[in-house]
């Protein structure tokens, strides 16, 4: 298998893959919580598990769960091969049944002794993230000198109780039987009163309470035999689920411990190899900010070529502050990344980067043209005139006369007195007379009249052309900007994809690698499909049965036994500070095992 198909282009739907030398480099995957960045670790897992011809191993550290119990149903269905269910090995701290006994102390030889027991130290205070080593130089110093204590004799880190409480009936015969310049760190301890001793070991023993005191870590830390055998897994080609949920039986900073703890015997075992063996190795590390401190981050440049192929997984640049050591810069070591949608910081963080490297300072942002015209000569145009006129009169007259007459005649004095008063005329006449005349007239007329006269002119041609007049470009954190906006406003299930030697961004729309009742969340699917869940409970029930595991009784019996055992073989170590510090076990009977 050359490449993974990841998903689809969002514009064009074109398939995109994940070139398998990709992994060579190292991925970075960010996003925020149910944004799709557990649907991309399954869609890369499952091809890579499936693959006949990958016989790689696979670290798979899940601080919260979930991814590995979606996992372990895949494993368990029809979906899934027997060959990927016979590589399994699933390892779950919280589970008090079983052990997987992990001593982080033990040491191929003596030369790597003191190595370990600082890299053990380092990685167990640091799981408190208020821990500044350096502002605690006590609490470092007695956790080492306990730590190296507990290697010198072959003991373990649950055993380092008896180091650290000076009241423990076996304090002061551990302490005659180290070598001489170890006991000279411890003399501060031997010579001092018993509440002094107490109050100096007190920071050391309270941060290892936890590893003396509850069951399930005093199990897991309290075998001289490691059964966490890195360098078997890698062998055989195991894939290794390491689930950390703490189930209410771990603290959240103790599964940070265990977390770290396996990553750093991981590193240290593809050191140890040869340099002509390589065993090709996946770590696939969600929430990774959990459990990485410094010894990742100087591990990275050699990585590479010890076969290591790191995957990172989280879901905010704030988690990467952890304490008095900050994991920013480690990330972006990875060459390739995908980026799903973040809010606040985290958008202007990665867009910062997306820009550095898409930037385009010829990007036009804005252009403003003016329309000019440019006389390119003249031409003979025809000049057509033509006139109408049309006059059009109406006339209307009307005339109304009227005549009156009246007259009066008289014959005789009007005005004559007779013998008895005055005499009228003899003849009067009176008439009147009127008489009335109306006219009424119309008429109307018209004239038209036409005419068309062609002449010719010179008018001058003009070719219309736009000019640029200003232009701006935009800046890089405009780019930047917009980068940012496009980060915060992913969708679910799609990321924005750069992988390593592509100059190309990819809008990927992540393929969901979920057939059939996968794509159930796990309530639902014990409810429908209860098979699915006997499945995986067998599955499980199988995986504990192998040697890696041990029973809890036995880790409990041998404890003791291994005490008792070492104090009667009257051991007395080398005084030579340099010289071999232990005496030959008996070849038929390992007393510390």
């Amino acid at each position: 298998m050359k490449s993974i198909r990841i998903g689809h282009e969002a514009s064009s739907g074109d398939e995109v893959r994940l070139p398998i030398n990709s992994f060579r480099t190292h991925y970075h995957i960010i996003g925020g919580t149910g944004k799709g960045k557990t649907t991309a670790l399954h869609t890369m897992l499952h091809p890579l598990f499936l693959d006949p011809l990958e016989n790689s191993c696979f670290f798979v550290i899940d601080r919260l769960g979930n991814f590995s119990e979606e996992l372990l149903l895949w494993m368990a269905s029809d979906y899934c091969t027997d060959r990927v269910r016979r590589r399994l090995l699933y390892l779950q701290p919280a589970r008090d049944d079983v052990v997987a006994p992990f001593n982080p102390l033990m040491c191929a030889n003596k030369n790597e002794e003191y190595f370990r027991v600082e890299r053990t130290t380092e990685i167990i205070l640091r799981a408190w993230e208020s821990v500044n080593i350096e502002a605690m130089p006590r609490l470092a110093r007695w956790t080492t000198n306990a730590f190296l204590a507990a290697s010198k004799l072959g003991l373990t880190i649950s055993d380092c109780s008896h180091f650290l409480l000076p009241a423990s009936p076996y304090h002061s015969r551990l302490m005659e039987m180290l070598p001489s310049g170890l006991q000279t760190e411890w003399a501060d301890i031997t010579s001092a009163r018993s509440a002094d001793a107490t109050r100096l070991l007190e920071s050391s023993r309270n941060r290892l309470k936890p590893y003396f005191d509850n069951d399930v870590l005093r199990r897991m830390f309290g075998t001289t035999e490691s059964c966490v055998n890195v360098q078997r897994m890698m062998e055989e080609g195991r894939i290794v689920i390491v689930d950390l949920s703490p189930r209410n039986r771990l603290s959240a900073q103790t599964s940070n411990a265990i977390g770290a703890l396996l990553i750093n015997e991981i590193i240290a075992t593809i050191r140890n190899l040869p340099r002509t063996v390589r065993y090709p190795t996946y770590l696939f590390l969600d929430e990774f900010q959990n459990f990485v401190g410094p010894d990742l981050e100087h591990a990275l440049p050699e990585t590479r070529q010890m076969g290591l192929n790191l995957i990172l997984s989280h879901q905010s640049f704030s988690q990467l502050q952890r304490g008095d050591y900050d994991m920013t810069d480690m990330i972006f070591t990875a060459q390739s990344r995908m980026i799903f949608g973040v809010q606040g910081e985290d958008a202007d963080l990665l867009a910062n980067e997306i820009a550095s490297i898409r930037y385009d300072p010829r990007k036009v942002k804005e252009e403003i043209y003016s329309r000019r015209q440019l006389n390119k000569g003249q031409k003979i145009v025809e000049l057509h005139n033509r006139s109408t006129t049309r006059t059009t009169g109406d006339s209307i007259g009307e005339s109304d006369q009227e005549g009156q007459s009246e007259n009066q005649s008289i014959h005789g004095d009007p005005f004559a007195y007779g013998t008895y008063g005055r005499t009228y005329p003899d003849n009067q006449t009176q008439g009147k007379g009127k008489n009335t005349t109306r006219g009424r007239s119309r008429g109307s007329s018209s004239s038209y009249s036409e005419s068309e006269s062609v002449n010719q002119t010179l008018v001058p041609e003009y070719e219309e052309f736009s000019e640029l007049s200003s232009r701006t470009y935009e800046t890089f954190e405009e780019q930047r900007q917009v980068w940012a906006r496009e980060i915060r406003n992913l969708k679910t299930g799609r990321a924005i994809l750069r992988l390593v030697n592509d100059p190309r961004l990819h809008l990927v729309d992540v393929k969901r690698s979920t057939p059939g009742f996968l794509s159930y969340d796990i309530q639902t699917i014990a409810r429908k499909f209860p098979q699915a869940i006997e499945s995986m409970d067998k599955l499980l029930a199988q995986n504990f049965a192998s040697d890696f595991f041990v029973p809890a009784e036995v880790i409990d019996r041998q404890s003791q036994e291994r005490l008792d055992r070492l104090l009667q073989s009257n051991v007395k170590l080398n005084r030579t500070p340099n010289a071999e510090l232990a005496p030959e076990p008996d070849p038929e009977k390992n007393p510390f095992s």
